[in-house]
């Protein structure tokens, strides 16, 4: 409770016109997000396309793009917004987090009693709690009050779509220029690397292909080449197999090596689109980093690297990971510059999963 007291606080400071109704709207956004207001993607982006028509810049107002609401939850203002997102992708953002199962009448109850505690002393707030509840706790807009003052326009989201929100201003601007954009996300292990290449899936569509799929066959495992800055993958397999493929443009499917019995098995056919994404360590080897558009680099406090792998894969594999997979991890990433040479760089703190 303590994250939604800090919220109600920030709130109370920013938006001095606030009504007890305005305080249960925001309650209510942390404890259940958006699924109330989605029921069709299409009509869900027609409203959206609708009030950007009708948005109006003021400069009394000064919104940021992204404000936290807490239980990882943000608004995304549309007046701040300009050309940095499509209104497709912020509508995807919006129905994607709508789609997330969250809150309960019990969890809402807790807060509104946190918020009767906040707001002291005014009969006519509790009242007026009594009455929302009598009534079982109907979806509210926002008092005239605050309309007035600030115009409110906005949409909910996940809090990840705003901590990785450089990483699709950049594919929204690749894909106004050219089309296709290939990317490629790389970096420290447990730093997010699947997490955000699922979310960018989710959002285009798009195609994922992943490094793990190319762990070094048992004959490339030679001393030499785990001690070359970048040898832990078959980079020449993926040159082979993939990164031709992907410059002809035209559908295709590789191998996959299955680490258990070293065996190959074919992948799910790898269409070509206006984007396509891969993800994992050392997929900016200088073998073919020259064919990516956009190189993505994520990273992570070492700390929480080891308690994210520990609730991933568990003690055994971690060792493993400590003792053996980050050393060659670092000893390409600082030998070959792969996080200067990155067009975006993130420090993934929030608790995304790999």
């Amino acid at each position: 409770m303590d994250e939604l007291l800090h919220i109600l606080q920030t709130h109370q400071q920013r938006y001095p016109q606030s009504t007890v109704v305005d305080y249960v709207k925001l309650i209510y956004q942390n404890e259940f997000g958006p699924g109330h207001l989605v029921t069709d993607e299409q009509a869900s982006l027609a409203r959206l396309e609708a009030e950007w028509g009708r948005l109006q810049t003021n400069p009394n107002l000064q919104d940021d793009l992204f404000e936290p609401i807490g239980n990882g939850l943000v608004r995304l203002h549309l007046r701040p917004l300009g050309d940095a997102l499509s209104l497709r992708a912020v509508n995807r953002f919006f129905v994607l987090t709508a789609e997330k199962v969250r809150g309960s009448r019990g969890g809402l109850e807790r807060k509104l009693e946190l918020l009767r505690g906040f707001i002291q002393g005014d009969a006519s707030v509790v009242s007026f709690l009594e009455e929302y509840k009598q009534a079982g706790y109907p979806l509210l807009s926002h008092s005239e009050p605050y309309r007035a003052a600030y115009a409110p326009a906005y949409r909910v989201v996940q809090s990840e779509f705003a901590l990785f929100f450089p990483v699709f201003r950049e594919i929204e601007r690749l894909l106004r220029k050219k089309q296709p954009v290939l990317i490629a996300i790389d970096g420290r292990s447990g730093s997010g690397k699947s997490f955000l290449a699922e979310l960018l899936q989710a959002v285009y569509g798009c195609s994922v292909i992943s490094m793990d799929h190319f762990f070094l066959r048992p004959e490339q495992r030679t001393p030499a080449r785990f001690q070359e800055p970048g040898g832990n993958v078959d980079y020449e397999r993926f040159l082979d197999e993939v990164v031709s493929r992907l410059q002809e443009g035209i559908p295709f499917s590789y191998r996959i090596l299955n680490c258990r019995d070293w065996s190959f098995s074919p992948s799910p056919v790898i269409e070509p689109g206006p984007l396509t994404v891969v993800e994992g360590s050392y997929s900016h080897h200088p073998a073919f980093a020259h064919i990516f558009d956009l190189k993505v680099f994520l990273t992570v406090p070492p700390e929480v690297q080891r308690e994210r792998i520990l609730r991933r894969s568990g003690a055994p594999l971690l060792k493993r990971f400590v003792e053996e997979w980050i050393p060659l991890e670092e000893l390409y990433f600082s030998c070959l510059n792969i996080a200067e040479q990155s067009h975006v760089t993130i420090c993934t703190h929030s608790p995304v999963q790999d």
